[in-house]
């Protein structure tokens, strides 16, 4: 089974990397596509632990993840690709090149840009990270 890794943000990069991948697995005999957006929620605010929990955060960025894969699982739900989608909180590059590794991914396909912040400006590209960490081929999408 081919098993292709895509990190979705829902940007209209990320998107354009899902039907590539779609393209990719429908010409394969098997495969599965595994959608991922990873959040970076904030923790131990000063102050703020009095009012909002912890898993009332988690929860919070983790509606925001499934929001931003629907695009992504309606494009492979409408082709009939078989698909998973996950959310995972933590720094995004090694996140996505931990989980395609963990989960016998072949490949990674991914947008040139997402809805990143300003720090990557001064930290690169979450692509160029993933490209730099991945132990898989990675092909990046304009």
């Amino acid at each position: 089974m081919l098993n292709i890794l895509v990190p979705v943000d829902g940007s209209e990069n990320a998107d354009r990397a899902v039907v590539y991948a779609r393209r990719l697995a429908q010409g394969a005999e098997s495969a599965r596509i595994h959608l991922i957006n990873v959040q970076t929620p904030p923790r131990g605010r000063a102050g703020l632990s009095r009012m909002i929990t912890q898993e009332m955060i988690d929860d919070f960025y983790t509606r925001e993840g499934q929001e931003a894969g629907e695009e992504a699982r309606k494009l492979l739900g409408a082709a009939g690709v078989d698909h998973v989608s996950h959310v995972v909180f933590g720094h995004a590059a090694t996140e996505i090149a931990g989980y395609a590794n963990d989960h016998g991914c072949d490949r990674i396909v991914m947008g040139t840009r997402g809805n990143g912040t300003l720090a990557n400006i001064f930290i690169g590209s979450v692509a160029n990270q993933v490209v730099q960490l991945a132990q898989m081929p990675v092909t990046l999408v304009k």
